[in-house]
């Protein structure tokens, strides 16, 4: 596996709470096999940015803090890999 590259499966859906809707998420570790549940958005994005952040070396992760989200590059294997 290349260094700095993860690969899950993302599930999202609504479930009824509270008189409106609310989104729940799951991610599975493609390699592993491992699930992880959420009770919403935001811990889905804060499991992921502890991932990246923990397998960043620091002078990347500052890197990474002053580039463009959305920058269109591939990841490793290539593009529609």
């Amino acid at each position: 596996m290349v260094k700095g590259y993860f690969s899950y499966l993302l599930r999202l859906w609504q479930v009824s709470a509270g008189g409106g809707t609310v989104w729940r998420a799951s991610v599975e570790e493609i390699p592993t096999g491992e699930r992880k549940d959420f009770a919403d958005l935001d811990g889905l994005v804060a499991y992921l940015r502890e991932q990246t952040k923990a397998s960043s070396p620091p002078e990347e992760a500052e890197a990474r803090g002053k580039s463009i989200p959305g920058d269109g590059a591939a990841p490793p294997g290539g593009e529609g890999s």
